[in-house]
């Protein structure tokens, strides 16, 4: 009986099979059978290795800045405001307009003398990072300096135009900043590791604000904390700056006035990337590669919100602080675009123009009342 059933049962294998394949003899069926079976334990063994790991993944896109808050839009654009109008009025009538209000705008802070005496020192330029020399991978900027018919490489390459300087609030011969001290004037204060890198073409008339920790950031990571009684007089960005571009044009013979751009790059200053993203979305505008968009309404509320931003103040206060040397050149329009890097962070260039094309504004009945308004809220 079990035979019989066995036998029925091939009968039955061997008909469902004839009607799948026809053309098949018994012998390549039993054979295409028989080869299925010998792979099996092949494929058992492949199915039970682990699965080789996934690919890593692509880096995200840069997440859209949330537009800036009324009252950061207002404190940036009050600020704007008076720079707009600070740099095209005659240094005598800017004076007053700081707090403590004083006779002049010019800066106290001239000369390598001031930096030194202020405990700051140049890194050595052949221990500066590699990365400073990229100008298109590192700063995402370096299409953007072709098309504008300037150098997008450092010095030290041949043709190179652009002059890297990294100047740091401690001295680099000397171990753990935590621990050095000076003096001025019988008073002790401590070194801050504040750090400011930047590069100067002088032929072309380039600043490039690079990394700029200002003493007072860089004072919190200290351990302990530097107190701001001991925080340096010489601290501001654009002092630092200025002491490199008078340098440099003085030793190469060019143009102290020849300056035509400062450009901030791979912008990651929450507030000012807020700022940006709200005056963007006031004129239907996103951000874009180069050459992103322009704003050139020096009277519009979003060139003046960008203009008091943390990363171009900067730009503005070297050129309200320096009249005697400049003129009354100033920031005639801002460009935002992406840097071309794979985070894709911001970049702005600030044109700059000599005082000759400014319109001859002065200070009018009307103008006096606007600066009023935004000085009882925001002073240089």
């Amino acid at each position: 009986m079990r035979i019989a059933r066995i036998l029925g049962l091939a009968a039955l294998v061997g008909a469902v099979v004839g009607e799948q394949w026809p053309s098949y003899s018994n012998h390549n069926v039993s054979t295409l059978n028989c080869t299925i079976l010998g792979d099996s334990e092949k494929i058992v063994d492949t199915a039970a290795r682990p699965p080789p790991p996934p690919p890593p993944r692509p880096p995200p896109l840069p997440s859209r800045p949330e537009p800036a808050s009324n009252q950061l839009w207002y404190k940036c654009l009050d600020k704007g405001c008076i720079f707009n109008w600070a740099m095209r009025t005659d240094d005598r009538a800017v004076g007053p307009f700081y707090k403590p209000a004083r006779d002049t705008a010019a800066s106290p802070y001239q000369s390598q003398d001031d930096l030194r005496k202020w405990y700051w020192f140049p890194y050595p330029q052949d221990k500066i990072n590699e990365k400073y020399d990229d100008f298109y991978g590192t700063w995402g900027i370096g299409y953007a300096l072709d098309e504008l018919g300037l150098s997008a490489y450092r010095s030290t390459y041949e043709g190179g135009e652009n002059y890297v300087y990294v100047i740091d609030h401690e001295n680099p011969a000397r171990d753990d900043v935590d621990h050095q001290w000076y003096q001025i004037d019988g008073k002790s204060y401590r070194a801050t590791g504040a750090s400011y890198g930047f590069s100067i073409n002088s032929a072309q008339g380039v600043i490039i604000g690079m990394n700029r920790l200002s003493p007072k950031n860089a004072a919190k990571e200290r351990n302990p904390p530097v107190p701001d009684d001991e925080l340096p007089g010489l601290n501001q960005f654009s002092d630092v700056a200025w002491i490199g571009w008078e340098s440099q044009t003085k030793d190469q013979n060019h143009d102290i006035k020849g300056l035509r751009y400062f450009i901030s790059v791979t912008i990651t200053n929450e507030e000012t990337l807020a700022v940006v993203q709200r005056a963007l979305d006031a004129k239907g505008w996103r951000f874009r590669d180069w050459p992103g968009y322009t704003f050139e309404d020096r009277q519009s509320p979003e060139m003046r919100a960008i203009m008091g931003t943390p990363n171009i103040q900067g730009f503005a206060y070297f050129l309200i602080q320096h009249k005697a040397q400049l003129g009354n050149m100033y920031i005639s329009k801002l460009q935002v675009f992406n840097g071309e890097t794979s985070h894709e962070s911001p970049c702005i260039i600030a044109h700059v123009s000599p005082a000759d094309d400014a319109p001859q504004i002065g200070i009018h009945q009307e103008e006096r009342h606007i600066v009023r308004v935004h000085t009882a809220r925001a002073m240089l």
